[in-house]
């Protein structure tokens, strides 16, 4: 190892370099660097052979620290829902602390804190990765409980992951969680300035999701549910009709069945669409009509479980179902900022350049 692919020589961190590659090395700069023997020379002397922890068994062949397994999401429920333990996850990677034991509490887990990241197959299926570093951090009856969920095939880590972990660099991207919120700051940020009430009600505090607001760490159809829940909260639910006030007539009127006229309150969705084709004229009317159709199709995810009973089960496509929603959820929020900036007062109005550009994490 010459420090070249990981700043520090003195560990194996990653896998050497080819044969050929490294004999050109030696050629043209001499050995200089640090000499590791190969995973096949330790095993072939018995090295690790009676280490009972199957991933500490790993490091001592000599695997490299920074090579990763990919495990079933499963394997962590234990820790999502014990409260002994803090459990925090974003898009790209998460956590387990262990909270401090309080009095008289029986320790009836060794774990202390774990850290791991996502990693996807070419079908997008998500898993959680962890370095083989940190595995070995487990006990030993633990790190046996979590090879028994270690997944086959070929899965690569997600490329922030990757890119903060293992390369040390900047993320490329934000999540598109992230941006969401974002979004809904700044269209209330231009609200502001051509002098309306804030667009949406809730105010959230900076750099704070929501509870539950991210990708699914159970791929449930129950966790899907209060998701799509939370998506509408934020979405329409959260639409403020004062904005509407004195532009737009707030009711609807109605005849019953026995012919009396009834005054209806307008649904924010219907008040938000008239504003619009009152206040905007677009150069094209796909994108109105794609934002209003994505403000619906929120809506009606969030609704479904109000019209049949469903039974809770267990599979990937809520990943898959839970992604392109909230891509609809956030294409609404960008369309609406986009409507909002053409706004008299608001034309100067500037945002980042990832939200601009829609430099964003699907995944």
């Amino acid at each position: 190892m010459r420090g070249d692919l990981h700043p520090n020589p003195h560990i194996k961190a990653l896998e050497a370099e080819p044969v050929d590659i490294q004999i050109s090395k030696i050629d043209e700069l001499g050995i200089a660097g640090c000499l590791y023997p190969t995973t096949s020379v330790l095993r072939d002397k018995g090295i690790g052979k009676d280490e009972p922890a199957p991933f500490t068994r790993a490091l001592k062949e000599g695997e490299p620290q920074l090579s990763y397994r990919c495990f079933d999401l499963r394997a962590l429920e234990w820790y999502y829902n014990d409260p002994r333990f803090d459990f925090d996850v974003d898009d790209i990677h998460g956590r387990i602390l262990k909270k401090p034991n309080q009095a008289g509490e029986v320790v009836l887990d060794r774990l202390e804190f774990f850290e791991f990241g996502f990693a996807y197959n070419e079908q997008l299926d998500r898993v959680f990765a962890a370095f083989l570093r940190y595995l070995n951090d487990l006990p030993t009856d633990q790190q046996i409980a979590m090879k028994q969920h270690e997944l086959a095939g070929e899965y690569n880590l997600h490329p922030d992951f990757y890119r903060t972990q293992i390369l040390g660099q900047w993320p490329e991207r934000i999540s598109i969680y992230d941006a969401f919120l974002e979004e809904r700051y700044h269209i209330n940020q231009i609200c502001e300035l051509i002098g309306k009430p804030n667009l949406f009600l809730t105010v959230l505090p900076e750099s704070k999701r929501p509870r539950g607001f991210g990708i699914l760490f159970r791929p449930t159809n129950r966790e899907f549910r209060a998701f799509s829940l939370l998506l509408d909260q934020l979405l329409s639910e959260d639409l403020n009709s004062d904005f509407f006030k004195g532009d737009l007539e707030m009711h609807r009127l109605l005849t019953d069945g026995e012919g009396n006229t009834v005054r209806q309150r307008k649904g924010t969705i219907q008040l938000l669409e008239e504003w619009i084709d009152k206040n905007f004229v677009p150069v094209e009317e796909e994108p109105l009509n794609e934002m209003y159709a994505d403000f619906r199709a929120v809506r009606k995810a969030r609704q479904k479980p109000a019209h049949r009973f469903e039974n809770d089960d267990y599979d990937q496509k809520y990943v898959t179902a839970q992604r392109e929603l909230i891509k609809r959820g956030f294409r609404a929020v960008r369309t609406l900022r986009m409507v909002l900036e053409n706004q008299p007062f608001a034309t100067s109005y500037s945002v980042p350049h990832y939200l601009r550009e829609a430099k964003v994490w699907v995944m």
